[in-house]
């Protein structure tokens, strides 16, 4: 990481974990982005967020920085970049403070990062922006023009979608559950919080290899197949653990052959009492055909609210083209809330 940079009267300087002032100006940074920019989701947890400057996956490197000026932080930076796979890549996240844009913050961020990027010997940034849907909330459209400003591409896009579970019906869900298991023969579910069984965490690298080149992607979208194994999956589950996540998770398991069919997870954060995030769902392609995935969904989201019943909204993304998916969480009472843009720059 490099050490504080000037840049007219903005200062970029890493982010000391216990420098309070510090931290507490990136905090309120991301919460003001978030309430501005981003109706209908939660403000970041401050909690998760000290949390997050201490501990992070090994299989990623990351870096996190402040633009100040007068004393004040008016924006971040953060870098994840791969360090097993996709080692030519760093996923951005670019905020700006919204009394403090459009006078050359985002820009000196920006101009930063790709100097950055360029020591580091990666050729390639993904950020992420979002843009409203017809009908839908207002979202703050300045990331989309910013990003299309400076030359980064709208490579993939997703829509996100949330569920309101204080509108969904037990009954229908109960049969589509029902329904779904006429056409599982065969197969038996598991499920657990937090730590996998041993004897499928083999299974689990293998799937999540899998979400890297399964899912519906943009053709421009640059990445890579990823590198899992069950070390992998044990030091992530232990950064959760450490973070305080808590990782709600279910799995299809084929009987006769003992393979791992399919999974489905959802993420909790320390501090948030009211929002959850579904993150990765997939069948394996052989086993598809069976409605696993409507099962995956269902129990899934029944073992959340066994645990924590006060959870109100679950929060997804799909691409846009990924009809299946789609009509899986349709029916379970997702709706749309916005499109939400991978944008890529490649600078070699």
């Amino acid at each position: 990481m490099v050490r504080c940079v000037s840049i007219s009267d903005i200062e970029i300087l890493p982010i000391d974990p216990l420098d309070r002032d510090l931290v507490n100006g990136w905090i309120g940074t991301q919460r003001a982005v978030a309430a501005h920019d981003l109706p209908g989701e939660p403000l970041p947890s401050p909690s998760f967020q000290r949390l997050r400057l201490l501990l992070w996956s090994a299989a990623v490197d990351v870096e996190r920085y402040v633009a100040r000026r007068e004393g004040a932080v008016i924006g971040a930076l953060q870098y994840s970049m791969p360090n097993r796979d996709n080692q030519h890549l760093i996923e951005l996240e670019l905020e700006v403070h919204p009394e403090h844009r459009r006078g050359g913050v985002g820009t000196a961020l920006l101009e930063f990062t790709e100097r950055r990027a360029a020591e580091l010997g990666r050729d390639t940034i993904l950020a992420f922006a979002t843009e409203s849907l017809e009908g839908g909330p207002r979202f703050d459209h300045s990331g989309r023009e910013f990003a299309k400003a400076r030359g980064y591409a709208v490579v993939d896009q997703e829509i996100h979608r949330r569920n309101d579970l204080t509108l969904v019906g037990d009954d229908e869900l109960g049969r589509l559950y029902a329904e779904a298991w006429e056409n599982a023969a065969g197969y038996e579910l598991v499920q657990w919080v937090n730590e996998c069984p041993d004897e499928l965490v083999d299974g689990m690298a293998m799937l999540n290899e899998r979400m890297y080149t399964d899912p519906p992607m943009g053709e421009d979208l640059d990445i890579r197949p990823a590198v899992y194994d069950a070390a992998r999956i044990r030091n992530t589950e232990w950064t959760a653990i450490e973070r305080g996540q808590t990782q709600f998770n279910s799995a299809i398991v084929h009987v006769e052959s003992g393979e791992l069919a399919g999974m489905s997870n959802i993420c909790l954060l320390p501090g948030e009492e009211l929002h959850a995030w579904q993150q990765d769902t997939i069948v394996e392609e052989k086993h598809r055909g069976h409605r696993l995935g409507m099962i995956l969904k269902i129990a899934n989201q029944r073992l959340l609210r066994r645990y924590r019943p006060q959870i109100r909204y679950v929060h997804t993304w799909n691409a846009e083209v990924n009809d299946h998916m789609i009509a899986i969480n349709e029916a379970m009472g997702y709706r749309p809330l916005c499109r939400d843009l991978d944008v890529q720059k490649k600078l070699s």
